[in-house]
């Protein structure tokens, strides 16, 4: 069976099991919710994560959240257009950003964008992943360390799919390039799904992903996995090392979330953060979810907003520290 047809059949069979639906009702009757659906913003191209992600939650939402979720996808800018359109709208939980770390976290501090990181309120985590470094079977690599040996002799002849600057898969492969101390070269190429094309095309010689992006294809064998940016490895995928275990220190974990405007009164935040909970303990949405190679590891918003806070802190050492 095909993967869509997969997911279809999966998210069917969730619809059909929700049992949510009486707590939707008391949602709307004593909601601090304007009465009208919620526009749940993606700010990359349809075939990456996010979007794979999005599309799950917003087809699922209504039951747990009392309104209906309206998929948006609003790509451009890196995500910087995205960001700056849900930061503007009108804070009342109508209009919420499918956030990660390198638009709310890293890229307003080392970029000028039309939004900054205050301009967003923390609601909920709903998950992380490692990247996974990947490449084709006919490249001249098939192992991180040949990848490493290869650019080593051939400097600057190594040409990898990327995301953004200062995106997901721009950083880890910036991590690898300073650890190995080699040269390679970056197409920056707006998401993960056009990336993993020009992969797959051959115009590329090398990516690092989102397991939801890569997984089907790595079961495919159309793409070989060569390590996972983790402190361990990839359940899913057991039998790609970590890249220390390889021996470069290259860990990053990219978490989505979900952001609304900065002056969303709390209330609203909280409803928010309970029913994208209930959501992601629905036994339906969890099938769906590992259905593409992924999980769950849910935060409320006031754990979220501690986490997120030390991250920004990190990172604005790690980047900005002279």
């Amino acid at each position: 069976m095909s993967r869509p047809l997969l997911t279809r059949t999966f998210l069917a069979a969730s619809l059909a099991a929700a049992t949510a639906l009486a707590t939707g009702q008391v949602l709307a009757e004593e909601s601090h919710l304007p009465d009208e659906p919620i526009r749940f913003v993606t700010p990359y191209p349809a075939g990456g994560s996010h979007s794979l992600h999005a599309g799950i939650i917003t087809a699922v939402g209504e039951e747990f959240l009392g309104r209906p979720l309206i998929s948006v996808i609003r790509g451009g800018g890196g995500g910087a257009v995205a960001a700056a359109e849900v930061a503007g709208s009108t804070p009342n939980g109508t209009m919420l950003l499918f956030g990660d770390p390198t638009i709310n976290s890293l890229r307003p501090q080392v970029e000028d964008l039309p939004y900054e990181m205050d301009d967003f309120v923390p609601v909920a985590r709903i998950n992380y992943s490692p990247a996974i470094f990947v490449t084709t079977p006919d490249q001249p690599f098939q192992s991180i360390g040949e990848l490493v040996e290869h650019a080593e002799e051939n400097p600057g002849e190594v040409v990898y799919s990327s995301d953004n600057r200062n995106g997901f898969t721009y950083t880890v492969f910036e991590m690898l390039k300073a650890t190995a101390d080699i040269e390679m070269r970056g197409v920056e190429l707006g998401g993960g799904g056009p990336a993993v094309t020009q992969l797959l095309g051959g115009n590329t010689m090398a990516y690092a992903g989102d397991p939801s992006v890569v997984g089907e294809h790595l079961e495919a064998g159309s793409l070989v996995g060569l390590c996972v940016t983790d402190t361990e490895r990839f359940e899913a995928y057991g039998d790609i090392p970590t890249c220390q275990e390889e021996g470069y220190d290259v860990v990053f974990q990219f978490w989505r979330g979900v952001m609304a405007p900065a002056g969303t009164p709390d209330e609203v935040i909280a409803e928010l953060s309970d029913g994208f909970q209930r959501l992601t303990e629905d036994e339906g949405f969890l099938r769906l979810i590992g259905q593409i190679g992924s999980g769950i590891q849910f935060l409320g918003h006031e754990e979220f907003a501690e986490a997120l806070a030390a991250e920004q802190a990190a990172l604005r050492d790690a980047y900005l520290d002279d």
